[in-house]
């Protein structure tokens, strides 16, 4: 290989052309970082924002499954479920904010009656025949 000369290895001062792209440089290198920075800590301010805010609407209320009705925590929904008259419950079943209640209307046949607790009335009235 070549032998280096002593002049190459010494640094030699910059022209004023260079010293001001140089400085540019540097100035434009910090201003990214600082603007990077400023970023991260947004995202994780918004990461632990989502996380804190979660908690404090768990607490508040429930879902009901199956369901778009938000249940208060601190006071039951209350419905009245208006049945025919002369209707006999025998069985009672619940899915999600529909109550099913089985039974025997006045008349004697068998009867399904759906409540939905999030619209607040009847909704459907079947009568089961069998055969």
């Amino acid at each position: 290989m070549s032998k280096m000369n002593e002049d190459d290895l010494d640094e030699k001062p910059l022209d004023p052309e260079m010293e001001k792209v140089r400085r540019k440089m540097v100035r434009l290198l910090a201003v990214s970082i600082g603007i990077m920075f400023i970023g991260l800590m947004t995202v994780l301010g918004a990461i632990v924002y989502k996380f804190t805010s979660n908690d404090d609407a768990s607490v508040s209320s429930t879902q009901v499954a199956g369901s778009s009705a938000s249940v208060p925590s601190d006071a039951p929904i209350e419905a009245v479920a208006a049945l025919p008259a002369g209707f006999v419950v025998e069985t009672i079943s619940l899915d999600g904010n529909r109550i099913g209640f089985f039974g025997r209307a006045s008349d004697g046949s068998m009867r399904v009656i759906v409540h939905d607790i999030s619209v607040g009335r009847i909704v459907s009235d079947v009568v089961v025949i069998t055969r």
